[in-house]
């Protein structure tokens, strides 16, 4: 069950021509608007500058003709003479002028529309040139393929020169195709891995066969009788971060296989990259095909012995998947804090209306991207993770069995980490009694009854270069930095004899005299389990009708790179938000667990100088890549209307337009199926903190009444929209 939160088919309009049409509500709020689009005005103004440094050298040479006249008919008159030198003088001195101007419209030109108004300049692959249009680059694999997020993101500029790099695939790892000499003895379990023949050390090397990391000016050919050797030729371990290797830890996994559990890998440079001095642009390179990097699948059948598969898939000169990053000048010497934590702590957490559900999930969000390594784990059995501690007693004279009262004790469960590295979350492992499932038939997990829950962030071991840790035993930011959990702005570390008093969030005292850096906070359980769903209380933009009061233009009008933005009604779940999981060999999302979906229908002209606007006549077209996308939760949930609420965006590439597409407003008239579709699908796997399920069928666009659905904006008893 899913809502269909709007198509969107983007056509950015010249000021000059726009026309749309729209079609009818089907579904669940589910239309489309569309734009008819000519050529760029950029482009049209280009073109007409183009011709008037045209004329103006044509008019340039007439001078330079009329001077050479003056002078061959002056007969020694020196005032002719003098009048044909004037006349070269000018007309020189206007051609400079001409020229200097003509190259600054050419770069300005070329800034604003990504082309050459030199004829025969930078035109280079015509598929290339429409907004770097990525044919055949498997941008997809993020969002809608194998990879969940990565940082840096793609494109990111000003990247710290002391980054650490992290990837998040959707599946588990076959640790062999990620780690240096590393044996796995062909098993998912980890008990017998070695390396190089001995037992695995703390400190892993990443294997750089698989993983390039590389600047720009470093890339190398495509040469290569196979796709691995062009792989090779074009990321030369010359240039790449070979020698020293990186090092490279991965998050844990559970003992008992889940195929729709991820693994995140990081990946530490030895030496800051880039440059102090300019900024650098690199790319991370992962190999695909059967020599490259591959992932856990269960097996054909049920009780069958786990498989190996390739993450990617396809595989050429680029890899599987490839993506771009700018480094700065200069070194992240800022540590990480808490901007926000669910449930808020609070100065007298037994008040009843303090006490949390006992299915409420633990968040913690940060004000930077954290090392996911340092923040996510198994706490307790198949775990060890201790960077964060989850710990509990019994409350006083309440119907507790979970400890004696006294002392704390800790709480199983997995640490998840979400929303752009910035968000951690806690679900503990023992499911609820009394609740079978959640609505979407989802196993609900519970904290005690009747218990303190105290949570600690802890500061890892500095370095003898603040911020830097020295070891990853604490939270650390994405360049190493550990964790400010008093949030004075400094890397103070772990408790120590000069400061043995942790962070105290629910009262933050007034002076941080003998204050580490290790930050706790507790919150009271009761008994009470909620079980209300949440709903959609608004998306932006949305699809016609009614009219988009945000962008009362209509659909054609929508920037190409604006986030889509879902506004629930409650805090939500950043576990449960999960990506498309693609499976590239049977062609379908195999992960029924998928919550977000990014469908688009691009279909590219496949030469910009064919003429396409006789309908009669073929027009071949290129099929792209569903755009990349990823999720985005801000620093915590915004207070609306005095109840806290989730702000989703969806991140991705930026859409393409008809004229992107290479169709003119004639063309794109003969071949209307040509014009571009965006879908984004949100599912009823989605969950709030609490663990209950979206109902799809409910929504901030029908008057529910005392109805218990809503289907194409009219109320229902029934649970769900008949199709």
């Amino acid at each position: 069950m899913v809502l269909v939160a709007f198509v969107l088919l983007v056509l950015f309009l010249p000021e000059i021509v726009s026309a749309q049409l729209t079609t009818g509500d089907v579904g669940l709020d589910f239309a489309t608007a569309t734009g008819l689009a000519t050529t760029d005005i950029r482009v049209f103004v280009g073109r007409v500058i183009n011709a008037f440094f045209a004329l103006l050298g044509f008019i340039a040479v007439l001078l330079y003709v009329y001077a050479g006249y003056l002078w061959m008919t002056s007969t020694g008159d020196a005032a002719k003479v003098d009048q044909a030198k004037k006349v070269i003088t000018n007309t020189t001195i206007g051609l400079v002028i001409m020229i200097m101007a003509y190259s600054i419209t050419a770069f300005i030109i070329q800034a604003l529309t990504g082309h050459s108004i030199v004829p025969g300049v930078g035109d280079g692959d015509s598929r290339r040139d429409r907004g770097d249009m990525p044919i055949g680059d498997r941008t997809y694999e993020l969002g809608n393929g194998i990879i969940e997020y990565h940082y840096p993101e793609v494109g990111q500029v000003d990247v710290p020169r002391n980054t650490n790099i992290s990837i998040t695939f959707k599946r588990p790892l076959v640790l062999s195709t990620v780690f240096r000499n590393y044996d796995d003895a062909g098993t998912y379990g980890t008990e017998d891995d070695t390396v190089g023949g001995v037992a695995v050390p703390e400190v892993l090397q990443l294997n750089t066969d698989n993983f390039k990391i590389i600047a720009v000016a470093d890339l190398g050919g495509t040469d290569g009788a196979s796709p691995d050797e062009r792989f090779s030729t074009r990321y030369p371990d010359s240039g790449a971060l070979v020698d020293p290797p990186p090092t490279v830890r991965v998050t844990a996994v559970r003992v008992v296989f889940d195929p729709l559990e991820g693994q995140t890998i990081t990946i530490s440079p030895a030496l800051p990259i880039g440059s102090p001095t300019t900024d650098i642009a690199y790319r991370v390179a992962l190999k695909g095909g059967d020599n490259g990097i591959k992932v856990w699948w269960p097996g054909v059948t049920e009780g069958a012995e786990l498989v190996q598969k390739n993450a990617f898939s396809s595989m050429n000169a680029d890899g599987g998947y490839y993506w771009p990053f700018t480094t700065g000048t200069m070194l992240d010497l800022t540590p990480p804090h808490i901007t926000w934590v669910e449930p808020t702590p609070v100065i007298d957490p037994g008040r009843p209306e303090n006490v949390a559900a006992r299915n409420q999930l633990l968040q913690i969000y940060f004000n930077e991207a954290v090392d996911p390594t340092t923040v996510s784990g198994i706490i307790g059995e198949g775990g060890g993770f201790t960077n964060i501690e989850v710990r509990a007693r019994c409350l006083p004279d309440t119907d507790c069995d979970f400890n004696d009262g006294v002392d704390f004790t800790s709480v199983s469960g997995k640490i998840f980490i979400g929303n752009r590295y910035r968000t951690a979350e806690f679900v503990p492992s023992e499911p609820c009694d009394g609740v079978t499932e959640n609505t979407c038939g989802n196993q609900v997990f519970c904290l005690p009854r009747n218990v303190e829950i105290r949570v600690r962030a802890l500061a890892a071991t500095l370095s003898s270069e603040p911020p830097k840790a020295s070891r990853p035993d604490g939270v650390l930011d994405m360049v190493g930095n550990s964790f400010d959990g008093n949030g004075n702005g400094t890397a103070e570390g772990p408790e120590s004899a000069e400061r043995r008093t942790d962070f105290n969030r629910n009262s933050p005292p007034a002076a941080l005299a003998g204050i580490n850096d290790t930050a706790r906070w507790t919150y009271h359980v009761g008994e009470r389990i909620d079980l209300v769903p949440p709903t959609i209380m608004d998306i932006d933009p949305k699809s016609p009708p009614p009219i988009d009061r945000a962008h009362p233009e209509g659909p054609s009008k929508v920037p190409t790179d604006l986030p889509i933005t879902v506004l629930w009604d409650k805090t939500m779940s950043v576990m449960s938000m999960r990506t498309g999981a693609y499976d590239e060999d049977e062609n379908a999302f195999s992960d029924d667990r998928t919550t977000i979906s990014l469908r688009s229908k691009e279909l590219a002209k496949e030469s910009l100088d064919q003429d396409c606007s006789d309908p009669d006549v073929a027009c071949p077209y290129v099929s792209l890549d569903p755009p990349y996308f990823f999720i985005d939760l801000g620093e915590g949930p915004e207070e609306i209307g005095g109840i806290k609420r989730t702000r989703m965006m969806i991140t991705h590439r930026i859409f393409f337009t008809a004229n992107d597409m290479g169709y003119t407003m004639e063309e794109t008239a003969s071949w209307p199926e040509r014009l571009p579709v965006y879908q984004p699908v949100i599912g009823a796997q989605i969950q709030d903190t609490l663990q209950n399920c979206f109902f799809p069928s409910v929504g901030w666009n029908c008057d529910m009444g005392d109805n218990n659905s809503c289907c194409n904006r009219v109320g229902q008893e029934d649970y769900f929209c008949p199709l």
